[in-house]
Parts: C-alpha cells; sequence; structure tokens
C-alpha cells in the first residue's frame, strides 16, 4: 500500500454528476452492507442523492484529476463534534491509501471549524481494511455504538 501522507489528492466538495460515479462504486452487496448498511442489493440510481441533506458536507477525492473516494461529515451540534460516513473508494483504487487521505482530509477540513472538539466514526461492518484505514488515519477506538452493533472511533481536535 501507498503511504497517505503522500499520495497526491485534492478534496473537492461533491456535486450530484458525481452521483452516478460514485454508486458504481457500490460494486458489490457486501460494499453496500458496509458503506451504508444497505440490503437490497443493488442500491437504486439515486442512493448517493437520497445522503445529500442538511447538516452533511460531503466530498470527493481526486487524484490525477479523477474521483477516487467519495465522504461525508456529519455535524454533531450537540457534542461538538462531526461525524465521517459513507466512505466508499473506487473499487479499483482500493488498497492503495485513498480511503486513509480521504480520512485524514475530513478531519483535517473540520478540524479548523471552531466549536469542534472531536471527530467520530461508526464502523458497523467487520472490516479489517476499514478499520486499518481509520487506525492509520489517527483514530482510536473507543468502544462498541449503542444503538446498532459496530465500533466507535474518535479523534480529538487539538486547538
Amino acid at each position: 500500500m501507498s503511504n497517505p501522507i503522500r499520495i497526491k489528492a485534492d478534496l473537492i466538495p461533491y456535486t450530484k454528476e458525481y452521483s452516478g460515479v460514485v454508486r458504481s462504486w457500490i460494486d458489490t452487496e457486501e460494499t453496500y452492507q458496509f458503506v451504508c448498511r444497505g440490503i437490497d442489493f443493488p442500491p437504486p440510481d439515486d442512493v448517493v442523492d437520497g445522503w445529500q441533506r442538511q447538516g452533511v458536507i460531503s466530498y470527493l477525492l481526486f487524484s490525477q484529476r479523477k474521483p477516487v473516494a467519495y465522504g461525508e461529515l456529519w455535524e454533531r451540534k450537540i457534542e461538538q463534534a462531526f461525524e465521517i460516513a459513507h466512505v466508499v473508494v473506487d473499487q479499483y483504487q482500493r488498497s492503495r491509501g485513498f480511503g486513509t487521505k480521504l480520512v485524514q482530509l475530513l478531519f483535517n477540513r473540520i478540524a479548523e471549524r471552531p466549536g469542534t472538539a472531536k471527530v467520530l466514526i461508526n464502523l458497523y461492518h467487520d472490516s479489517p481494511e476499514a478499520l486499518g484505514c481509520f487506525l492509520k488515519a489517527g483514530f482510536e477506538l473507543t468502544g462498541t455504538s449503542t444503538h446498532v452493533e459496530g465500533l466507535k472511533m474518535m479523534r480529538m481536535v487539538e486547538k
């Protein structure tokens, strides 16, 4: 795997024109379950559009002028936090460090916001690759999820 810190990639705000591209990365039933706990594979054509709503900031990671990964930041005002969610990487770019780079850049982007104390990740599946990605991006296991079976991860924002 490449060193995520050295990967050249840019974080770009998501636009609807990339909906089909991101949806195409949900290429298996397992990926659909991992990304959004989806159960009826294949996902609907508008699955990514359905994720766009108030309090959600969506991004694409571009490398060599092509989108390679997608992720979201969900605002958690009461907790003074944001949650990273719906992380998905182009199936032809997986295991190359793009997921870790995306998570690092999402963390950096939101850590600059005043009033943000921490960034959360809920891992609802048994994926060693996803766990490794999040650990490499500086997140720590903090326990188990209370509302859905899974792991809770967190990274504090240092101000």
